[in-house]
């Protein structure tokens, strides 16, 4: 038999004997709790901290509240992957492995700006992706430059300030990567080709016009397949003359986009017209409305077109070609307050008028 000393500590064991069962059970949960801050140091008010446990197909929740701290207890111990989104339920932040401890709740507090700096730390410690940090950096500051210059250049030339616009396209075309060049090098023919139609002297016209088509024929090197360069550069050749170099352009151009076939045969049409050759302006014209029905400004210089081709008689009779009344026609019904509608029916009245004189009536059977 026990003494009764024994007895006693026989059941001071006992007592510690479960006192360490029961904090043992009792250890084998933990938690999690922080703060959550964004990149400008402000709470992150109503956003998701997702919990998944590793190994188990599960995920527990919890949102922040509106000092953006979060708790969550009851955690079994062991390694989670964390998440955090935003009210929209997009992932702004995660990191995996994190353990929970028994005892007290894991601190984990979320401060994005210090992820992001840590991030880029890292990031930078690889040679490789340091250097790639590098060239980007590098790029945008030279994307701005490039777009800074030509903005300035931009409105210089929508304030008709043409050779200030070019000098400053000019200093945008070095800055410009394989991408932006086209663009910039488009822009600038333009410009020039603008500057052209505004020059006082000839010389300064020539000039302009020179540096437009060698711009234009630079910029269609790296993109040969444009119909509206194609269609801009013929009509800086129509203004300088070179009919047969401008149809060309012209009908490459109408090759290229069939669909805006009918703007570049008039582009010709006009030009030949201004010329003063008239046949030839008749047939790009011609093209012009078969193509496009429905453009106005085609029929009325096809009309006069063909007006220029008309007959007048000894006795000041006009005999027109067969399609010049229908062409003025056609221009009215498609624009009756058009530009040249009174110029349009100042010609039909004149051609009308004259026909008509040659009419014989027939005589009525008695």
């Amino acid at each position: 038999m026990y003494s009764s000393l024994t007895r006693r500590l026989i059941g001071v064991a006992v007592v510690f004997a479960a006192l360490a069962f029961t904090v043992s059970a009792f250890a084998q949960y933990g938690g999690l709790a922080g703060k959550c801050t964004g990149e400008d140091g402000k709470p992150l008010v109503g956003y998701t901290v997702k919990i998944e446990p590793q190994g188990v197909k599960k995920s527990l929740h919890v949102k922040t509240d509106k000092k953006g701290m979060y708790t969550y207890i009851g955690l079994y111990l062991g390694d989670y992957n964390i998440a955090l989104l935003d009210p929209n339920g997009t992932q702004v932040f995660n990191i995996n492995n994190q353990h929970v401890a028994l005892g007290e709740s894991t601190e984990l507090n979320i401060d994005l700006a210090k992820e992001k700096a840590s991030a880029h730390k890292q990031q930078m410690a690889n040679p490789e992706t340091a250097q790639k940090v590098e060239e980007t950096t590098k790029s945008q500051k030279e994307f701005a430059g490039l777009k800074a210059t030509f903005d300035q250049a931009a409105l210089l030339s929508n304030q008709q300030h043409y050779s200030e616009a070019a000098a400053m396209f000019e200093k945008a075309v070095p800055l410009a990567d394989s991408k932006n060049l086209p663009i910039v090098l488009s822009r600038l023919a333009d410009t020039y080709a603008s500057a052209a139609k505004h020059d006082q002297s000839r010389d300064a016209r020539t000039q302009d016009e020179q540096k437009a088509i060698e711009t234009y024929q630079k910029v269609l090197q790296l993109i040969p397949n444009d119909p509206g360069l194609h269609n801009n550069l013929g009509s800086v050749y129509a203004e300088m003359g070179k009919i047969d170099d401008a149809q060309k352009e012209f009908q490459k151009a109408a090759d290229l986009n069939p669909a805006g076939a009918s703007t570049y045969y008039y582009n010709l049409g006009v030009v030949m017209v201004n010329q003063g050759k008239m046949d030839e302006a008749a047939v790009a014209l011609k093209k012009a409305t078969d193509l496009g029905p429905a453009n106005a400004n085609a029929f009325y210089w096809y009309g006069m077109a063909l007006l220029g081709k008309a007959e007048t008689k000894p006795d000041g009779t006009i005999v027109a070609v067969p399609g010049t009344v229908e062409a003025f026609q056609n221009y009215l019904k498609l624009q009756p307050n058009g530009p040249w509608a009174q110029a349009a029916q100042a010609s039909l009245d004149q051609i009308q008028g004259k026909v008509q004189t040659e009419y014989k009536k027939a005589k009525k059977k008695s």
